[in-house]
């Protein structure tokens, strides 16, 4: 099996923008995580070189009296490569043998994520000082994104850390490739 480059796996996630279908070789998946992660970090510095936001005061931020730091380059990058990302994933759940139908499941802990935000948002609202009274449903607002966002975590890194597996050992979603042989294929009159 031929071992996808750098180059070669960030053109391939690129080129495939919105092809979920097919298979991505583990190589090809991490060299290609590696390209975004390295790129959210250039991006991170750009936006704290050219927006610097000093401290942040988060309670301030939620009561409208300051604003979120500016990150143009992140927030752009994110969006280019959200649709790369859920592909590749998609194509590399195929080539361990699993459906990319587990990708689903993302919706629960974000779609969680965005009740706990507002949720937590009229809590602080509600309240001129935040006590410890207070902490506890806040707590159980986040705590389940929390557990959630972890299980499936850790259930989405065992799927893409499998090994590829082939047609022939049952693998519904991987093409039946047939190896070339050095000599014909046995058995054959030619």
């Amino acid at each position: 099996m031929k071992r996808t480059g750098f180059v070669e796996a960030v053109g391939i996630g690129l080129r495939k923008y919105f092809q979920f279908k097919g298979t991505a070789s583990r190589s090809e998946y991490w060299w290609f995580v590696l390209f975004a992660l390295a790129a959210s970090f250039t991006t991170g510095l750009l936006d704290g070189l050219l927006y610097p936001s000093g401290t942040l005061d988060f309670d301030q931020v939620l009561r409208g009296s300051e604003q979120l730091p500016v990150t143009p380059f992140s927030s752009a990058l994110a969006l280019l490569l959200l649709f790369p990302s859920l592909s590749i994933t998609a194509r590399r759940f195929h080539d361990a043998g699993h459906s990319a139908k587990w990708l689903y499941l993302l919706i629960i802990p974000v779609g969680y994520a965005v009740l706990a935000t507002i949720g937590t948002a009229l809590i602080f609202f509600s309240y001129e000082t935040v006590n410890v009274d207070l902490l506890l449903p806040i707590y159980f607002l986040i705590f389940p994104v929390a557990v959630t966002s972890l299980a499936l975590g850790v259930v989405y890194l065992v799927f893409l850390l499998k090994p590829t597996k082939t047609f022939f050992e049952g693998n519904l979603f991987a093409e039946p490739n047939v190896p070339d042989w050095p000599y014909g294929i046995e058995g054959s009159t030619s």
